[in-house]
C-alpha cells in the first residue's frame, strides 16, 4: 500500500470513528508502518488486514494508483487467522 494513495472521504472518517473507534492517526500509523496483506474480492474491492498496533481490516476499492476507502473496523477472529495463514 505504501505505493498506492488511499484517499479517505470525510464521512467514512466519521464513520469509522464513531461506529468503529478508529481515529484516522491510527489508521495512518497501520497503512504506514502495519505488516499488511491485501486480498481482492472482485469488481475493484479489496480486503486489506494490517498488523500495527492491533489487527484493523480496511475495506477499499481500486483504480490504478489510487484507492477510495470504503470503510475500515477493529478485525475479527476469522480474519486474524486469515491474516496468520501463510
Amino acid at each position: 500500500m505504501k505505493n498506492i494513495k488511499l484517499y479517505i472521504s470525510k464521512d467514512v472518517e466519521e464513520k469509522v470513528l464513531y461506529k468503529h473507534g478508529l481515529e484516522l492517526e491510527e489508521l495512518n500509523n497501520a497503512l504506514e508502518h502495519g505488516n499488511s496483506r491485501i486480498f481482492k474480492q472482485g469488481h475493484g474491492v479489496y480486503i486489506m488486514i494490517t498488523h500495527y498496533t492491533r489487527y484493523v481490516t480496511f475495506i477499499f476499492k481500486r483504480d490504478k494508483e489510487e484507492a477510495s476507502m470504503i470503510t475500515a473496523y477493529p478485525s475479527s477472529d476469522s480474519q486474524i487467522r486469515r491474516y496468520n495463514k501463510k
